[in-house]
């Protein structure tokens, strides 16, 4: 049988398998929504940095979409009930007027 190498991405005690969706820490894992997945990938790979809200309405939903602030703040809640369900030190920190990024507790 040929072996099944996952793709993952890792920040913290975190990681984002890039083939199945799949958000995990130790052993547990959660299936994410695409979109909930194209944030926490765009998180990941900017986790040294705040990502501005309008960077990722742009592009998650795309440049024309009508995706209000809100919308991301439904998906962001969403993935952070996720950190928590899975026990995860990671969180998503709001910085205020700026917009979000990882930070390990």
């Amino acid at each position: 049988k040929g072996e099944v190498i996952s793709e993952c991405i890792e920040f913290g005690d975190i990681y984002l398998d890039v083939k199945t969706s799949e958000l995990g820490c130790a052993d547990s894992k959660i299936v994410l929504s695409l979109k909930e997945y194209k944030i926490m990938e765009m998180l990941i790979q900017n986790s040294s940095q705040i990502i501005p809200k309008e960077r990722i309405i742009e592009k998650i939903w795309g440049g024309d979409s009508d995706a209000e602030y809100n919308n991301l703040e439904v998906f962001i809640s969403f993935i952070r009930k996720k950190l928590r369900f899975l026990g995860s030190k990671t969180e998503i920190k709001t910085s205020r007027g700026m917009g979000y990024s990882l930070i390990w507790q």
